[in-house]
């Protein structure tokens, strides 16, 4: 069996919060490629999870069952009008970057979020960080702007850029809305999203 026939995405669970805690460490504590600076607990992971599970996609790639990958959706802004939007996360263990784990996870992420009735898509990348910029590039984003000098980590002020994507096809909020919470959304769809994704893995280069 190769490394890509046992790789696969889900939806995340509060089980997976450990290891979700371990691939998240590194990240907050050697890098700024997130501006947090104290390492939460696997509780509050959970906590998070829990909350952003109400409205938007939480995946995790697994090896085996082993995690190795996650990403999410989260709100952008707390106002009603922003209800159409959603900023994106992800997150790699180290040892898994340049596997196709990263597209696979973002295409299930936004066939989703898509399905939902999400139309604007946002993130939001401490530079330097070239591999981030080329996946969302890849994916349609264009960026909007950045913010100078915004966040001091590592003893250093950090730029901050930050890119924008309007799904294909969008529906009109208008005639359908907002978007559906996840309880909301079709199982198919769902199900179709995850298997596509992991379609995609098993082409994957790994």
């Amino acid at each position: 069996m190769t490394l890509n026939e046992q790789l696969g995405i889900r939806l995340a669970t509060a089980d997976d919060s450990q290891r979700i805690l371990d691939i998240y460490r590194p990240y907050v504590v050697d890098t700024a490629i997130t501006f947090v600076s104290s390492i939460p607990s696997a509780a509050d992971i959970a906590l998070k999870m829990q909350q952003v599970q109400k409205r938007y996609p939480y995946l995790v790639c697994t090896l085996e069952d082993r995690v190795v990958g996650f990403a999410y959706a989260d709100e952008v802004r707390p106002h009603d009008a922003y209800r159409w939007n959603a900023e994106l996360a992800i997150y790699l263990d180290g040892e898994y970057h340049r596997r196709g784990i990263a597209t696979a996870l973002y295409s299930a992420l936004l066939q989703i979020l898509r399905a939902q009735g999400f139309v604007n898509l946002y993130a939001v990348i401490g530079l330097p960080n070239d591999p981030s910029i080329a996946l969302h590039r890849h994916f349609g984003f264009t960026e909007v702007g950045v913010h100078e000098k915004t966040g001091f980590k590592l003893g250093e002020w950090r730029d901050v850029v930050w890119l924008w994507h309007r799904i294909e096809g969008a529906t009109d909020p208008a005639l359908h809305g907002p978007p559906l919470l996840m309880a909301e959304l079709r199982k198919n769809d769902i199900d179709t999203a995850l298997n596509m994704a992991g379609a995609l893995l098993k082409g994957a280069m790994v």
